[in-house]
């Protein structure tokens, strides 16, 4: 028997609140035109907010650690939602920090321009879309871990919209965490020690949208790890203890249970099972995502 409770922290954010707005049916790029010049503008960057529901990680992480913004992909898009100018990628070089202000871009004259924000890929050599349309579906590979240090980077994104007009314009976006964490909080709640205590998360997904928005299509297949992601226990869990363990994965974007992300536990010949998702189990209609930007904790009470 296995008894699950989730807490999950879902920040609807303005940026998911906001449509794109662009026309489709362009797949080129367009060079400036006549008129249409370098100018210089400079990007004033936050993080959304994330809150921590209480349950400390084994190791719990810091802001300084999850927030750090270090290199930046610049795309832009003009009105028609074709890509101008060539992508940038600016290294920040060692100047990783939790707030960017009065960084120094070159854009093109535009009005009605949508500039994309990737941060922290630590690779100058991505290719990105023509297109917005196709921007808004791409998928970034992010990996998945359950360490973070200062050497590592969260992957973000973000978006401006407006009119690229004169040097010296002020850009402030706020950047989306590109993962999920996920606290998972295992509960001995058998009348014996628990020995040899391994914990296996299914259906993990590595590729995340560089877009934010509220409405994307399910993950493919090819977006999911075939292994497991596991942990052991080498020494007994004993009755009425419990441990956490913490995971950064992609958003599991998904609407088949079959994809949902899913945690098996195992000591000799025992096994607890439980799927994860939005929505806590035996909810109609269950929702299985798990959004980017947000913070969860699942509580495994293990029994007989």
């Amino acid at each position: 028997m296995n008894t699950t409770h989730c807490t999950h922290h879902l920040y609807k954010s303005l940026w998911l609140i906001l449509a794109a707005v662009y026309v489709c049916g362009c797949s080129g790029t367009e060079p400036p035109t006549a008129g249409n010049r370098n100018v210089t503008a400079y990007l004033s960057l936050n993080s959304l907010p994330i809150t921590s529901d209480g349950t400390k990680a084994t190791s719990p992480h810091t802001p300084e650690v999850e927030n750090l913004i270090n290199d930046i992909w610049v795309i832009q898009y003009n009105s028609r939602g074709i890509r101008i100018g060539e992508p940038v990628h600016y290294e920040r070089y060692g100047e990783a920090s939790m707030t960017v202000e009065d960084f120094k871009i070159e854009l093109i004259e535009a009005p009605g321009s949508t500039v994309c924000l990737v941060v922290n890929t630590d690779d100058g050599t991505l290719s990105w879309p023509n297109n917005l349309p196709a921007f808004t579906e791409h998928l970034l590979d992010v990996s998945v871990t359950n360490d973070l240090t200062n050497k590592d980077r969260m992957p973000m994104c973000g978006y401006w919209t407006g009119d690229v007009t004169t040097d010296g314009q002020v850009l402030s976006v706020l950047l989306c965490r590109m993962m999920t964490r996920i606290n998972l909080v295992v509960g001995n709640k058998t009348e014996t020690d628990i020995e040899n205590l391994k914990v296996e998360l299914f259906n993990i997904p590595t590729m995340a949208y560089t877009y934010p928005r509220l409405n994307q299509e399910s993950l493919p297949e090819s977006a999911y790890i075939d292994s497991s992601f596991s942990d052991e226990i080498t020494e007994s869990l004993a009755a009425g203890e419990s441990r956490e363990f913490y995971y950064y994965i992609a958003p599991n974007i998904c609407t088949e249970e079959k994809f949902a992300t899913k945690v098996i536990l195992t000591s000799g010949d025992r096994t607890w099972s439980v799927i994860l998702g939005t929505d806590p189990p035996e909810t109609p209609e269950r929702n299985h995502t798990l959004y980017a930007n947000n913070y969860y904790t699942f509580t495994l009470n293990l029994t007989d």
